[in-house]
């Protein structure tokens, strides 16, 4: 028996007559909290799933890792795992997004309307310079991006989901570039949405250079490119 297929906690399964009685001196489990239960349950092992699946690809790549590596790794078998997902494709689909998804929640900043896109280009930059250190740079800089395309080329579900993927991160970042040029921090002579689907490109850039060892002077491309993003820049 999985961890994905265990039963209510008197080992049988739901009670029978669920919301009344099984038996004298004992009390049914309501419904509601056993498929609470249940729920819980699928969710954890879902999770456990792609946590392996995280580990796997960060340190053999998106294509050596078989499936019974991945379930071994998280503790469950190949039956757990087609519970949760239909094929490798919609892992991977469901890796990708929740590790980029991740990233950009971290790197894109909110709250302070004058200098978010600031702050998103200092953090992206910060991740960036990490990548050198094994054990702090961000989980989705220690998969190759050029791995990821490679496997976006050859399946149009994984293309969509990364197409998807950086139109939002883009769209994400225009909007820090809108707050800022409505705080009078970000030039306003450029088109917010242009600006974030840029800045996102570059993002992909330095990312590549990153998989093929340029030496780049992280700090000076921030510097740079804030300069370029003033508002005294655009007079």
């Amino acid at each position: 028996m999985t961890k994905a297929t265990h039963k209510g906690r008197s080992g049988s399964g739901a009670p029978p007559g669920e919301g009344q009685s099984s038996g004298r001196g004992r009390r049914a489990v309501p419904s509601s909290a056993v498929a609470r239960d249940r729920e819980t349950t699928k969710q954890e092992t879902r999770e456990a799933l792609v946590a392996a699946g995280l580990a796997e690809f960060a340190e053999r790549g998106l294509d050596a890792p078989s499936l019974d590596a991945i379930c071994a790794r998280a503790g469950f078998t190949r039956g757990a795992f087609y519970v949760h997902f239909h094929d490798r494709d919609e892992f991977l689909e469901c890796v990708m997004e929740r590790v980029f998804g991740a990233f950009l929640d971290a790197v894109i900043a909110t709250g302070d309307n004058a200098h978010d896109l600031e702050q998103t280009v200092s953090r992206f930059a910060d991740a960036a310079s990490m990548v050198g250190r094994r054990h702090a740079r961000p989980l989705a800089l220690s998969i190759d991006l050029h791995r990821v395309l490679d496997a976006c080329a050859r399946s149009p579900v994984l293309k969509k989901r990364f197409v998807t993927m950086f139109s939002g991160g883009a769209e994400r970042v225009a909007a820090a570039a809108r707050r800022g040029q409505q705080a009078g921090s970000v030039r306003s002579d450029v088109d917010a949405a242009t600006l974030g689907s840029l800045l996102t490109i570059l993002a992909l850039g330095v990312v590549t250079s990153l998989d093929m060892g340029v030496p780049t002077d992280f700090q000076g491309l921030r510097d740079t490119v804030l300069r370029l993003l003033a508002e005294s820049a655009g007079m």
